[in-house]
């Protein structure tokens, strides 16, 4: 009873992937047709893909191949979600102290929280399953068992990910909870993972060599590297018992034993991670110091961002990877960027100078910090609302947080190009440009959204950072301001040079941003006022 009463109050908060903070007067069927309206675009997106695939594969009958492509891809990106939404609903849920002052198992509150994390898994992992099942049934027409099956095997998908990422989670929580600067050190490690399988997928040819030559079809790899897609496939192609008693036992038996193994150790990593922040407290802070507004305000939000992993994890890995990146092409030299045009059918024209600005553009674009700033303040917003400080100030903190964060990092990219590279002054000049300019639109847009749909109860920064709505706007129009740009870029090249092209991209991208930054001025202080916790 006590765990059905544990989950029922733990999925009663916030397990809508598209949930937003609707204005009051807006109608219910408005709040229950967008976020279906967003579902079902990105399912006519992946079934397109999926349509093309098994369009291929259905005349020789191994449309299943396609099947394996999508439940594998599927896994991964369950594996690489998890091992950052771990730290949020199992480790730094706000609900801590409560749950475990109560005479509940800890077994329970982390079995709870699990199965928590892999709804979240399920509902994700929906958009890319159901399209790729439908154009499965579409050109094969299968029997009822097919329909069975694959209900069973939507169940189990997500486990051995979601427990292998929660272990990863779990190591990172435990090396980083005996560190004072322990945020800084979860946010370096989970980005040395997540770099780690960055890396592994650019090399995987390598990787999987041996399998492959062995491997007498694209399935046959695939069902090798994962033991229970092997066994889904051999059900659907033909039902074998012993075949679905494997499946059951392989997926349940890891996270019976895993519920069983953490629960002796959940709730000493939690109580560890509380007790070095005790520790890590200097008593020398008490002191007073007089400062100026606005960098009171940058300090706290600075403050802000380094306690939070999963705000730090989602922000800074574009910018991690840019170094990586720069340094990277350093190494390779040009010949890198010849397998890249080539690759993606590319034009031969385009120049090393003219990939960095893309580059560039890419790292501003999808680094969006300001769109979960407002949100995360919670309740302490009305503190801040009630300090004799003007609104604007508030918000110009906010864009300052950005430049400080991100600034380095393109800096150092820009920098390691350019001694490396040696491009004309003019180039230089433009890149340097590029990077203030497109932080700007990029922290204007995120506010921007985030006072249009502010989530200010949310139990955990995970739902701020990844299930609100101001992000996936901020995601969106960041990676919509990249592909356009790229599109027109390339397309006015047949007309006009690449450096007068790139000189009026910039002009474009300055004046937006600085129209963006007069509206959030003059509107969005009013939007700042409005919010109330």
């Amino acid at each position: 009873m006590k765990t059905y009463s544990l989950l029922k109050a733990a999925l009663s908060q916030d397990m809508n992937m598209f949930k937003y903070t609707a204005k009051r007067n807006s109608s219910k069927i408005k709040k229950i047709l967008f976020p279906i309206c967003l579902f079902s675009l990105v399912c006519i997106s992946i079934g397109t893909y999926a349509y093309m695939i098994a369009e291929k594969l259905s005349p020789y009958h191994l449309t299943y191949i396609m099947l394996s492509m999508f439940i594998m891809m599927v896994s991964v990106l369950t594996f690489i979600e998890g091992i950052y939404k771990s730290q949020g609903i199992l480790f730094e849920a706000k609900d801590n102290d409560l749950l475990f002052s109560l005479p509940i198992k800890k077994s329970q509150i982390l079995f709870v929280r699990i199965v928590k994390l892999l709804l979240f898994q399920y509902i994700y992992n929906l958009m890319f399953l159901l399209p790729a099942f439908a154009i499965f049934i579409y050109f094969e027409k299968p029997g009822i068992d097919f329909y069975l099956i694959s209900l069973l095997m939507s169940l189990l998908i997500p486990m051995i990910p979601t427990i292998i990422s929660s272990v990863l989670g779990y190591i990172v929580k435990l090396v980083s909870s005996k560190s004072k600067s322990k945020k800084i050190v979860q946010t370096l490690l989970s980005s040395i993972i997540f770099l780690g399988i960055f890396y592994c997928s650019l090399n995987l040819d390598n990787f999987v060599q041996n399998i492959v030559i062995k491997a007498n079809s694209i399935n046959d790899v695939l069902t090798r590297i994962y033991y229970p897609l092997g066994l889904y496939i051999n059900l659907i192609n033909e039902f074998k018992l012993l075949d679905l008693i494997k499946l059951l036992l392989v997926n349940i038996i890891p996270f019976i034993l895993f519920i069983i193994i953490g629960a002796k150790l959940y709730f000493n990593i939690i109580y560890n991670s509380k007790e070095s922040n005790v520790r890590g407290y200097n008593h020398k802070h008490n002191k007073i110091i007089k400062r100026k507004p606005i960098i009171s305000l940058l300090n706290k939000e600075l403050k802000r961002y380094f306690s939070s992993v999963v705000y730090m994890f989602n922000t800074s890995f574009g910018l991690l990877l840019s170094v990586v990146v720069s340094i990277f092409l350093c190494i390779k030299g040009p010949s890198i960027f010849d397998s890249i045009l080539a690759s993606y059918n590319m034009p031969n024209d385009l120049s090393i100078s003219v990939i960095f600005y893309f580059f560039i553009l890419f790292v501003g674009s999808m680094t969006s910090i300001t769109s979960s700033s407002i949100s995360l303040e919670g309740k302490t917003i009305n503190i801040t609302k009630s300090l004799p400080i003007k609104e604007e100030l508030i918000l110009k903190s906010k864009i300052l947080t950005c430049y400080v964060i991100e600034l380095p990092f393109m800096i150092f990219s820009n920098i390691v190009f350019f001694i490396r590279f040696k491009p004309d002054f003019i180039y230089i000049v433009l890149i340097t440009i590029l990077s203030l300019a497109i932080i700007l639109l990029s922290a204007v847009i995120g506010l921007i959204a985030n006072l249009k749909y502010p989530k200010m109860n949310a139990s955990n920064d995970t739902e701020v950072v990844k299930q609100s709505m101001s992000s996936m706007i901020s995601v969106f129009s960041g990676m919509g301001i990249l592909i356009s740009s790229i599109i027109i870029i390339i397309y006015l090249s047949k007309y006009i040079s690449y450096s007068i092209i790139l000189v009026m991209h910039l002009v474009l991208i300055i004046l937006i941003s600085l129209i963006l930054y007069l509206y959030l001025m003059k509107y969005g202080t009013r939007e700042y006022k409005k919010i109330n916790v």
